[in-house]
């Protein structure tokens, strides 16, 4: 039980962290979800939403990792 609570504190920690180093502000999370939900829409028919972890790495940089699920790449056409 002690551990669990110390990971949790820990992860709540790094939350925190991460918020205070970008000072984005409040949604930041979900306008970069909707953003990246319209991109990505323009390219695969998408079979759910977008999900997005941002990570304080121990070198203080940002660990960012975006996963979506498509059903398909939509069909389009370049002219060269």
């Amino acid at each position: 039980m002690k551990n669990t609570t110390a990971r949790e504190a820990t992860t709540r920690l790094q939350a925190l962290l991460v918020k205070d180093k970008v000072q984005a502000p409040e949604g930041f999370t979900d306008i970069l979800k909707s953003d990246l939900m319209r991109l990505l829409n323009d390219y695969f028919e998408l079979s759910g939403g977008v999900c997005v972890d941002i990570k304080l790495t121990e070198a203080s940089d940002f660990d960012i990792h975006i996963s979506a699920k498509a059903h398909r790449i939509k069909t389009f056409y370049c002219s060269k």
